[in-house]
């Protein structure tokens, strides 16, 4: 039996009737062959890619839309995949994701076991899993600069904002925690998500430009906030 390329995985990724976990698999198989590096953008999408200030509830806003547009969502399950495919330490992995990475880097320096990855290392495979995941489409994908590593042509960027007392509200009274140590969690993972989209990027996570919709979470509830990205969806043309 002839071995399948990395073209034949795409091409059944093209098939929006596979369920989600058929799919997961089948990345992780076209992962281990050599892609294009700069696959046709018409290839890629529709995708929806959530940005979101720390607070503001985004895995919970990004479930809900995903529910509504019958489309999987990829939130920390991307890191997951990327630790799977690649035989790596899925807990070491996990602290170099998006907001901890510079603390990993800041902490270890070169004591960092370049045996299991660095940092350069994880972000490479990050935008491998980003394309082939935009190859298969119809995907809400949850931070992690993915709008950043896809075509913004071919779907929504979406940025969730809220006042920072409002997050912090929500940050105490879901993880059960005090104020202040909501707060400096917050302005913490908010400014590593930062350097993360600066230093890969050169872009500032905060400009507006950089996103379809800035979307305020104080003012809209999650229902009407889902109503208008699917609305937005529709309008574009995207459908299971």
């Amino acid at each position: 039996m002839a071995t399948e390329t990395a073209n034949d995985v795409i091409e059944r990724l093209a098939d929006h009737r596979l369920d989600w976990e058929r799919v997961k698999r089948n990345i992780g198989a076209a992962l281990h062959h050599e892609l294009p590096d700069d696959p046709p953008n018409h290839h890629l999408g529709p995708y929806v890619a959530v940005s979101r200030m720390s607070g503001t509830g985004g895995s919970a806003f990004a479930k809900r839309l995903g529910e509504a547009l019958d489309w999987p969502v990829l939130d920390s399950e991307i890191v997951d995949l990327i630790a799977d495919t690649f035989e790596l330490d899925g807990a070491m992995l996990h602290l170099l994701d998006e907001a901890k990475a510079n603390w990993v880097r800041d902490v270890l320096g070169d004591l960092m076991p370049h045996q299991i990855i660095n940092l350069d290392t994880y972000v490479h495979h990050l935008g491998k899993v980003m394309r082939l995941v935009g190859l298969h489409g119809n995907v809400v994908l949850v931070g992690r600069a993915a709008h950043l590593f896809l075509p913004r042509e071919r779907g929504l960027a979406l940025r969730l904002v809220a006042p920072l007392e409002e997050r912090v509200l929500r940050v105490s009274e879901h993880d059960n925690v005090k104020a202040e140590d909501a707060r400096r969690h917050i302005e913490d993972v908010d400014r590593r998500r930062a350097h993360f989209v600066e230093h890969y990027f050169g872009r500032a996570i905060d400009d507006p430009t950089l996103y379809d919709a800035v979307l305020n979470r104080s003012s809209l509830s999650d229902s009407e906030l889902s109503e208008i990205v699917v609305a937005l969806c529709h309008r574009r043309g995207y459908s299971k």
